[in-house]
């Protein structure tokens, strides 16, 4: 546990150094916001943040499912035309699952080192630097550093960014590349999906992601999006009895109904968490419209913060592992979110207080539900 702590307190001693060095900055952060002036975080600190992040999730091994990965890997020879000559490029087919993930893992292998952690350490490279530079670019100045925090508090560090590595290597690239969305530049955005989906195939929901996110805030098909999601809520049953029969003869075959019968659901607290985010966004709508064409990410994040807490709250009452898996596409534009959020909705007298509040029932809610076990070929467990 100790390491996951000491990477908020990590955030926290760098937030220090930047405030030492920074306060004019932070200062006009408010000013910035108000007038549309986007200015980021200096590269050295975003750096120095994710670094951190970076260089334990390159560390590890028997870490959730880390495991598995390093003896796939570790089973591959190094006999390139070999291995490759067995890769099934089917995406949908049990063989084909994260055929191009398995095609890197060989040419790295047989190409570059057959050292498992250099080749963890690669792809930790790649989703970090990946999430890194979206936050630097969309969270205004200082607000990196909240962000950064509820990346982990949030639980998407040891959540995804060290469990399902593969599947996070997808939201990581989406993620970089939401420009696509915000701009509409959907035969990219079509593209960069049809790659991803030979990684993971889950990555076909972003096609509708992508058309929920560019609708206007609160509009009547948000409100019938919500709607849907209540009802499937309600009705989930017999709804997903007639996904798991559509999913037969794909590599989700039977797993549907095997989820829901061994899984209890999305822990409510985290549905409570992603719910706040909407719901804030809600009642201080009319606030939040002014800033809109200022900040045109904003918009996309208040949509799939609706999309994340409504699917998680489907997630609740069916499977944690499997529906509950789904809103990690959306979820990380909640990291841009809160700290604007926290910034138009409160006033400066009471922001601090606000802040204090929200981050302490965070650490809370880390302390409870958050990893509690690191293991390190090199530093060994913790």
């Amino acid at each position: 546990m100790i390491i996951y702590w000491s990477m908020i307190l990590w955030i926290f001693l760098i937030y220090i150094l930047y405030d030492i060095t920074h306060k004019e900055d932070i200062a006009l952060t408010d000013y910035n916001l108000q007038q549309g002036i986007q200015r980021r975080v200096p590269w050295a600190y975003a750096f120095l943040v994710f670094g951190y992040f970076i260089f334990w999730a390159s560390m590890r091994h028997y870490v959730s499912d880390t495991t598995a990965y390093v003896a796939a890997f570790n089973n591959y020879s190094t006999n390139f035309s070999e291995e490759f000559s067995k890769l099934n490029w089917d995406p949908w087919s049990s063989e084909g699952k994260g055929v191009l993930f398995n095609a890197y893992s060989i040419f790295f292998k047989c190409f570059i080192s057959d050292n498992y952690t250099l080749w963890l350490s690669s792809i930790a490279i790649f989703s970090g630097v990946c999430v890194m530079i979206s936050l630097r670019k969309y969270c205004m100045n200082a607000d990196f550093f909240l962000a950064s925090f509820l990346f982990l508090a949030f639980l998407c560090y040891s959540g995804y960014m060290l469990n399902g590595m593969r599947q996070f290597i997808c939201v990581a690239v989406s993620f970089l590349c939401c420009d696509f969305i915000i701009t509409g530049k959907f035969f990219k955005f079509l593209t960069m999906v049809a790659i991803l989906i030979f990684i993971h195939s889950t990555a076909i929901f972003l096609i509708p992601i992508y058309f929920i996110a560019r609708l206007k805030p609160w509009s009547k098909l948000v409100w019938l999006f919500i709607f849907a999601m209540v009802l499937i809520t309600v009705f989930a049953e017999p709804f997903f009895g007639k996904v798991d029969e559509f999913a037969q003869g794909t590599s989700y075959e039977n797993d549907i109904s095997t989820y829901f019968k061994e899984d209890d659901g999305v822990n409510p607290l985290r549905v409570l968490f992603y719910a706040v985010p909407p719901v804030l966004a809600f009642v201080y709508r009319e606030k939040l419209s002014k800033y809109y064409e200022k900040m045109p990410v904003l918009s996309l994040c208040v949509n799939l913060s609706v999309f994340t807490a409504s699917v998680y709250l489907v997630g609740m009452v069916t499977s944690g592992i499997f529906i509950g898996r789904l809103p990690i596409y959306s979820e990380l534009y909640d990291l841009i979110l809160i700290p604007v959020l926290l910034r138009i909705c409160f006033n400066e007298n009471n922001r601090k207080y606000v802040y204090f509040g929200y981050v302490a029932v965070l650490l809370l809610y880390y302390y409870l539900t958050g990893p509690t076990y690191y293991h390190s070929d090199y530093f060994g467990g913790f």
